[in-house]
Parts: structure tokens; sequence; C-alpha cells
């Protein structure tokens, strides 16, 4: 797991791409967000370090953004403007820092909102979902369309087919650009909210033929391609839970017959998010390496919930990764990923399904090359690197060294015009304390001693300080809690403005 930008607090997980400058990480709107949360593009070289690359005029609600990569361009399919939204492609042939001026799919009188983008040797093709008339969208009249993105001017509409919205859920799709040509998985009802789910294949873009799908009433919500195996996931439909379904996974070779894969793997006590299948929720699929990785959620009887992964070299078989050994279980789902060669960068989020809370989004970092490996050490670092600058929140500041030192200056909250030292001059910080760090027990832990007194605290006493998610350190003095500091540099940090 790395650190991430405070930006994140408000990241709604929505896409995610990798191109040959790095990845891409998109949010998007829910219904139960905040209307002034900003839509954001943050994109990173190796994961780690992400800078908020979103392109102007991007709308900030009512719309999701969907990333594809290939070679080196990344497209970004949503929505421009802020007064009424046009649907709209971005291109970037670099790391994001700049994009081409938007294309806005041609005006008509229909609704047509992003729904999925999917880019390859083939060419790139953008689905939307197109409702007729003003207003809210009716689901009863809903059909996706397929449109395919040019080197230059507008797209190319190429196809579209009905498809009716779930009951309380929206019509969508998955598209798919392989070496034997395009796929589009539609997930839909009839007008009685039954399944009718569609795969659909064309070889060039505007015939489109409809594919078999295994029977027996399922649901199928995902695709992934590696080679010459496709693997679909989804569910058989419950009839007594509405929107839960018994997951399953299914795959084929060759585009010969489907077959289902072993029951979902749950994993294994005493770990953590190890409940029935039918709580286990698969939400993005993967190629990577050889096999598939896919990603989701574990959710308990009692409404928490803790993210989950699972690998599978074939399709057929699939292993639930160790929750806690991961830090799965500090959030409740993982929701996207990407892969660059052997790196798997995941984003996920401890946002509950039914609030309006912030995401509190999360980056996990993993490698799918087989054997344990780990990163060189960049030069001039040590074990207290992610430590070392000068960390800032409400009135006090502290400043950490590469060898441990440390100084906390904070206010003493009397002017010295008034009283005797310590205290305050003018902005200057009048209170002064000392001490030395060495790494802890954790890889986000450093504990020492304070040499020079606190106000409260004398010399001698026990400090811990933790790296924290977005931007932040905690801490502690004798367990006394000291607060949250932002990094160099930020004046926002864990969820919290200004610095000062």
């Amino acid at each position: 797991m790395t650190d991430l930008p405070s930006d994140f607090v408000d990241f709604q997980p929505s896409s995610m791409s990798a191109s040959a400058h790095g990845f891409f990480a998109a949010s998007g709107y829910q219904p139960n967000m905040s209307l002034d949360v900003a839509q954001k593009v943050f994109t990173s070289r190796d994961g780690r370090k992400w800078r908020d690359r979103t392109p102007k005029d991007m709308s900030t609600a009512a719309t999701v953004q969907s990333l594809a990569s290939h070679g080196s361009a990344t497209w970004l399919l949503g929505g421009h403007g802020f007064s009424i939204a046009r649907t709209a492609l971005w291109t970037t042939e670099n790391d994001g820092s700049s994009w081409k001026k938007p294309v806005l799919l041609p005006e008509s009188s229909d609704v047509e909102l992003p729904v999925a983008i999917a880019a390859g040797d083939r060419g790139t093709l953008l689905v939307t979902k197109v409702t007729p008339g003003q207003g809210k969208p009716d689901e009863q009249q809903a059909s996706i369309r397929v449109w395919l993105a040019k080197k230059s001017g507008p797209p190319e509409k190429l196809w579209q087919t009905p498809c009716i919205g779930h009951e309380g859920d929206e019509a969508s799709a998955e598209a798919l650009v392989a070496d034997d040509g395009f796929y589009l998985l539609t997930d839909c009802t009839t007008k009685d909210f039954v399944p009718a789910d569609h795969l659909f294949k064309s070889t060039d873009g505007r015939s489109w033929k409809a594919e078999p799908l295994p029977g027996d009433g399922n649901e199928f919500d995902h695709m992934a391609r590696n080679g010459s195996t496709m693997v679909l996931t989804g569910g058989l439909a419950a009839d007594d839970v509405e929107h839960i379904t018994d997951p399953r996974t299914w795959y084929r070779n060759d585009n010969g017959e489907w077959h289902t894969s072993t029951p979902l793997d749950v994993g294994r006590l005493p770990d953590a998010g190890v409940v029935s299948r039918r709580a286990q929720e698969m939400l993005g699929i993967a190629a990577a390496g050889s096999g598939f990785v896919a990603i989701g959620s574990a959710r308990a009887p009692d409404n928490s919930a803790s993210g989950a992964m699972w690998f599978s070299a074939d399709g057929a078989t699939w292993a639930k990764q160790p929750t806690r050994t991961n830090g799965f279980d500090r959030l409740r789902s993982l929701a996207t990923l990407a892969t660059l060669k052997t790196t798997i960068v995941v984003l996920g989020s401890n946002k509950a399904w039914e609030t309006s809370d912030p995401a509190h989004a999360r980056i996990w970092i993993g490698d799918i090359a087989p054997g344990p490996r780990r990163p060189p050490t960049p030069a001039g670092t040590g074990p207290l690197a992610q430590f070392v600058g000068a960390w800032s929140w409400s009135g006090a500041t502290i400043t950490i060294v590469a060898n441990g030192s440390f100084v906390y200056r904070y206010t003493t909250l009397v002017q010295c015009s008034d009283h005797a030292p310590p205290c305050d001059n003018g902005t200057e910080m009048g209170g002064r304390a000392t001490g030395t760090l060495r790494p802890g027990r954790t890889a986000g832990e450093a504990v020492g001693t304070v040499k020079e007194a606190l106000a409260n605290d004398p010399a001698g006493s026990t400090v811990r300080i933790t790296r924290e998610p977005y931007s932040a350190i905690d801490m502690t003095v004798n367990k006394n809690g000291y607060g949250l500091f932002c990094e160099p540099g930020s004046n926002r940090c864990a969820g919290h403005v200004g610095a000062g």
C-alpha cells in the first residue's frame, strides 16, 4: 500500500489504465455524493507518486469517467462542461501533463451519457448509453451505442442495441479490443426486469453478432481476455434478495464453449473477509502476466466489508489472496485496477455503498512476476526516509532529518510582549522540543525519545510517529496525541484543510 495525494480523500474510484508513460486513475460520480466533489484524474509513473492531471473543463458531477490506454496513448471518456454536460473524449500521448482539445460527441435531442472505453491495435471504442428526450433518462427505452474514435475529427457512430436497465440500476456495458476483434458485454434486462445480458463481437466495429453465453439465468458483469482465453464474471440471479447474486466465473479457450470455473474461493479463517460466496463480489477483472486478477469486496451479514482479490492462471481456478496480510481489510472494497509489465496497481475505497461519506481511496502496488521481489532502495535514502521533512499542522511543526533527529516547534499561546520566554514572537513559534527517532516495529512507524522537554511531557518521554493515509504523519508522546501533520509543502492532508 502506498500514500496518496490529499485530494484522494474525496476520490470515488471509477477507472484505471496504464500506458507506456505510467498509470492513470479517474474518479466517477455517484448519486449519493456531494455535487461539489470535483472529478479528478491522477497519473503516476510507478504507482507511488501521483499528480493531478485533470483535463480542463471536465464535468464535476453526474457522469462516469472511463480510461483506456494503448502504447503511449491514453483516452478519457467523460463529461465536458458544467451547465449542460456533453460527452467528450480527451487524448494524451504523455503522462497527462498535456491533453489534446476534447472532441465532443454530436449534439442531439437524446440524453447520451459516457459508459465505457477500450483501446487496442484495432482502434479505440467508445460506449455510451442513450435515452430519448430530455430530463431523467427512461430506462425502459435505453440503448447502448458504440462509437469509433478517429485520429482527427469527431468519433464515428458504429452501432446501437437496446439495453433496458435493472430495477433501481442503470443499463451499462463493458468493451474489449482483442487481437481477433471487438467485444461488447451489455448488462441489461427485459421490461419485466429479467436479466438479458448479451455478449457481442465484431471484426470491423460495424457489423456485430451475438455470441453464446452460459444460460440458467446468469447475470454477467465483467470480462477480460488474455491470449486465447476469455473470462466472464457475474453470478446466478437471486430471487429473495434484490441485486444479490451467487458469484460465478466462466472461461473459454479459442472462442470455444464456455466452462464454469471452480467455486469461488472465499479465503480461510481466521483471515478477514471470509464470508459466504454469496456475499463475495468481483468488481473488476484484468489480464495479468499470463493469467488474470480480479478484485472486489467481501460483505458480512452485519454490513461490514473488506476488499478482496483473486488470481487465476487459466480462468478455471481462482485463489483468493490473504486479506489482512495485504491490508485489504482496511477498506470496504477494491474498485478498479491496471497492469503495466509486471506491476499491478489497485485502487480501493472505504466508502460505504449507502452513505455520502468521503471515499478515502487507497492504492496497492503488487508484482505479478513469479517469485518474491523487492524494489531496489534508491540511493541517498534510509530507513527513516518516509518521515524526513518539515511537517506542519494547526500551529505546530516537526522537522525530521535522515539521521533521526527532530525539532518540534509549537505556539505557546502567549506573546513575548507580555510574557517571558518561552513565548511567541508574532507568528514565530516559541515552544521548542528536540529528540531522536529510530525505525519502529512496522514499516510505517518510527519511535524514539524526547531530549528537550515539552510543556506537558518531560525529557526522556517516549515519542511515536506513524505514517497515515493522504500525506500525513501522526505523533504521540507518552501515548498522548499531538495530532496529524501534513507532508512538506502541503496545506491539506488526511481530510484537513490548512496547516497554520
